[in-house]
């Protein structure tokens, strides 16, 4: 009998420490629980605004977007799947620490 009570913790413990690590594996581990609370996106911003300058030829170079004058880089990334990034056009700048990271384009309901 004491052999059956004993496999059956070690059964019991066996599924907790299980559980635990398919909690992990989920995101439910550190990471997410830092993100909440905003531990590693503290130096992450978004501004969205009205493309009003934008570069004459190619994307790198000064842009100027709802007022705010932006420089890019050839590290920037540029997703146009809202539309063309044009003066006239909605765009969303994710700003991380301190460098333009992307534009995105959005649609015009974002920028009102």
């Amino acid at each position: 009998m004491r052999q059956s009570i004993a496999h059956t913790l070690t059964g019991t413990a066996a599924r907790i420490t299980l559980a635990v690590m398919i909690a992990v594996v989920l995101g439910f581990g550190p990471d997410a629980a830092l993100a909440k609370r905003g531990g590693r996106d503290d130096n992450r911003t978004e501004f969205y605004g009205i493309v009003q300058e934008r570069p004459e030829q190619g994307l790198h170079d000064t842009w100027v977007i709802g007022g705010r004058t932006f420089t890019t880089d050839s590290r920037t990334e540029f997703d146009q799947s809202e539309g063309r990034l044009e003066v006239g056009s909605c765009a969303k700048v994710h700003i991380r620490s301190g460098r333009v990271h992307e534009i995105d384009s959005e649609p015009m309901s974002d920028c009102r």
